[in-house]
Formats: C-alpha cells, sequence, structure tokens
C-alpha cells in the first residue's frame, strides 16, 4: 500500500486575544474608539480559533481542492500544510518535501535574480549544478520570462514574481505542491497553463492540495473537493457531490451584536433578507428582487447619517446603495431604528455565493458610526437550463463566469441574429 504524502491530524490554529497581555488592552481601547470598532473588552476572551480540528490525507498522484467562502481558513490552512504557520494543535507530516505558492514572491530572494533564486533553490534540494542549470531552463521557459531572468527579482511585478513561484514549485524535486490559486487574479492566461500541466503532474506521482474561488472549474481540476466552513471540514468527498452541497441555494444573516456591545455609536441588532412579499426569503432566483432589513440601536442621536450597503460575488462588490450617491439621508435617527433596502431586478447567476455588507457614517461623510461588515451572505437558485443556457458545458462555465446577467446579441454573418434575454425570469 502506497504511503500518503500529505497528512494533516487535528490541526487547529487559535489567534491569541491580544487584550490579555500587558499594556496592550489600553492602546486597543484607543485604537478601536478612534477608528468606530468594537472596544477590545467585546472581543473573545480565548482567542479566535480559525481552523478547528482539521484533518486531511494526500496519497501520491493525488489532488484536491479546498472550497470555502471567504475567510474560512483555507489560506491558513494551506499555510499550516506548507510549513508557513506553526499550529496550535494537531500535526503536519509530508513525506519527502513540499513547495508551495500561497502568494507570489513567496520564498524569493529579492536581490537575486529569477535564475539564481531558481539555482540555489535546486542546491538547497540537492540536486547536482548541471540538473540545477537545466531546470532553471525549463522553468524559464515555462514561465515565460526569459527577458527578465537575469534581472532581480525586486523589479518583478506581481504576475511575473507568480509566474516564477509556480514554475519553481512544479519543476524542482518537491512531491507536494500547496497552492492558493493566486492566478486567477493576477495573471488569468497563466493560469490556464498551469491547470493543463496538473495531469502531468499528478502522473509524476506529486500530490497537489488547492484552494481556489474559480467553483466552475473545480470538478474539471480535481475529482475530489474539500469544503471548508468556519475552519472544519464541512465535507470532503467527490467534487461534484461537494458543489451540491457547498452551493445549495440558502440565505444566512450574519450574526448581530450582542445587546449592550455597541460598534462606535450603533449597534446591529436585527438583520433580515426578504422576498418580494416582504417575508423572509428562503431562495433568490435570477431577477427576483432582494429586500436587506436591519436594526440598529443608538446611543446617542445622529443627524444627518449615510447608509451603505452592498452586495459582493466572489470576486468584489457587484451593486451598492449609497446615500453618498444618491442623498436620500434621513434627517437623524435614534433608539431603535429600522431601514430596508431593495435591490430591483437584480439579476444574479445562479448557484453563485453573495455577501451583503453594511456601513453607517456620521454626517461629515468621514467618521464611521457602523464599521463596513458582512451582515449576510446567500447562494442563489436555479440553474444554467432555466436561464436558457443549454449547451452541455454551460452548468459548470456559468459557475466562473461573472455573477450578473445581462441580455445580450449575436449576429453573424449569412443574417444570423440570436438574442439571449433574461426578459422571461424577470417579474
Amino acid at each position: 500500500m502506497t504511503e500518503p504524502t500529505l497528512i494533516l491530524t487535528g490541526i487547529t490554529k487559535r489567534f491569541p486575544n491580544l487584550t490579555s497581555r500587558h499594556g496592550i488592552s489600553s492602546v486597543l481601547r484607543d485604537l478601536c474608539r478612534a477608528v468606530g470598532l468594537a472596544s477590545p473588552e467585546a472581543l473573545p476572551t480565548k482567542g479566535r480559533s480559525v481552523i478547528r480540528g482539521v484533518d486531511l490525507t494526500l496519497s501520491p498522484g493525488e489532488i484536491a481542492i479546498l472550497l470555502g467562502a471567504p475567510g474560512c481558513g483555507k489560506t491558513t490552512l494551506l499555510k499550516i500544510a506548507a510549513g508557513l504557520m506553526r499550529p496550535t494543535a494537531g500535526v503536519v507530516h509530508v513525506e519527502g518535501r513540499s513547495s508551495s505558492l500561497i502568494y507570489p514572491g513567496c520564498g524569493l530572494h529579492t536581490a537575486l535574480t529569477g535564475r539564481e533564486n531558481i539555482l540555489l533553490r535546486a542546491l538547497m534540494e540537492g540536486l547536482p549544478s548541471s540538473e540545477a542549470r537545466a531546470r532553471s531552463a525549463s522553468i524559464a521557459q515555462f514561465a515565460e520570462i526569459t527577458d527578465l531572468f537575469d534581472r532581480p527579482v525586486r523589479e518583478y511585478s506581481e504576475a511575473i514574481l507568480a509566474r516564477l513561484a509556480f514554475g519553481i514549485m512544479a519543476f524542482l524535486e518537491a512531491r507536494v505542491l500547496i497552492w492558493d490559486d493566486v492566478l486567477d487574479r493576477c495573471d488569468p492566461t497563466f493560469r490556464q497553463k498551469c491547470l493543463a500541466l496538473i495531469p502531468s503532474l499528478l502522473g509524476m506521482g506529486k500530490s497537489i492540495l488547492m484552494a481556489t474561488h474559480d467553483v466552475g472549474k473545480a470538478e474539471e481540476i480535481s475529482p475530489r473537493a474539500v469544503w471548508i466552513e468556519e475552519g472544519r471540514v464541512r465535507m470532503d468527498g467527490a467534487s461534484g457531490d461537494v458543489l451540491d452541497g457547498y452551493l445549495r441555494p440558502r440565505i444566512e444573516p450574519a450574526p448581530t451584536d450582542p445587546p449592550g456591545v455597541f460598534a462606535g455609536v450603533s449597534r446591529l441588532a436585527t438583520v433580515e433578507l426578504l422576498d418580494e412579499h416582504g417575508k423572509p426569503a428562503t431562495c433568490y432566483f435570477p431577477g427576483a428582487p432582494i429586500t436587506v432589513a436591519l436594526e440598529l440601536e443608538l446611543k446617542t442621536r445622529v443627524e444627518l447619517p449615510y447608509f451603505l450597503l452592498s452586495i459582493a460575488g466572489e470576486f468584489g462588490p457587484i451593486t451598492a446603495a449609497s446615500m453618498f450617491h444618491d442623498g436620500f439621508r434621513p434627517a437623524s435617527i435614534e433608539g431603535r431604528y429600522r431601514i430596508e433596502c431593495t435591490f430591483e431586478t437584480l439579476v444574479l447567476a445562479p448557484r453563485q455565493c453573495f455577501t451583503v455588507r453594511f456601513a453607517l457614517y456620521a454626517r461629515d461623510g468621514t467618521t464611521i458610526l457602523h464599521p463596513k461588515r458582512v451582515i449576510a451572505s446567500f447562494v442563489t437558485g436555479g440553474s444554467a437550463a432555466a436561464c436558457g443556457f443549454f449547451h452541455d458545458k454551460a452548468g459548470g462555465r456559468i459557475l466562473g463566469a461573472p455573477p450578473v446577467l445581462v441580455n445580450y446579441r449575436w449576429r453573424m454573418p449569412g443574417g444570423i441574429d440570436k438574442a439571449w434575454t433574461m426578459s422571461n425570469y424577470i417579474r
């Protein structure tokens, strides 16, 4: 039986409670007050757990994709597996060497050239100098950085750093590759080239642990997926089954502030996401109106405040309702104050993850009365076919596509005129 190349056993990571350290509490209290955050007394007293008892095993030639919402702990787990961060508890066992790409430039000496960095790493891994030079040339060719290869790494852009780092990770002697999918943002074209290399790397007996936001390609990249939620393994299995669970339509308001705990001068008392009838929503489909209702408790009367609500997809904001734009400010707010905002006919793609953020500012437009925070999240319902996309790859591809659907038209030679519209789905 083949021995596993990576074993994570009972991995837990807790960040300490800084307020318990001598002299730190008063400094934090002053800083929190200055920027309108909750006081240190409202912070956890036993530290904040990011990873909680994670077990994971990889065999030679196996790949596993980590899925999860931003902040769920994926990157922290990768850093621990790569040896870049120590766990609070648990054991990491790597058979042979590991190499990682968590962020561009990690582990590179900025005063050395790209060539010198590769040669140094190869020699440290025990390769003879002739083989180190050969690998160096192969990496430069694959990473398409020949013109910059003999320039100091500090002169490289983030995209070039990522190319170099991936080449070092993939083409040297490491048996375990640990990859946070940073290339999807800084160099998406090169990323496709890297993804195409994965079968060859697995065929060489390497193991890959990879985190990605591109759920549309997760099933193509790997037969196995691991869903991380709030620092725990929620599900580990076949990628299709894990995706079905991860993308199950749902609406989840974030925890509100405990009684007596204020962020600045206000406390978030209730949050609701409502349907078109004003009832608590259970699912949003493309074209359905989205109403966000929240209730604040205020310590003092606030004149002419600015409210801000935004909806973001996996890769950033997509729409916002801002009183900085429209000027629809209430004359004053005090006591328990309820406000609702409806996003009309927002045609969000099906099976996509979204978050709702809220912030409150004073009449001067700069003083923070309630810091921007996620107050709810939801996954849209529906399917590619229900939206009128019928290609055999549409179901997967729509997951990695832009999250907002708009009408469009194709015109081609021969008088071909094809329109796609969401009008049938907008009520």
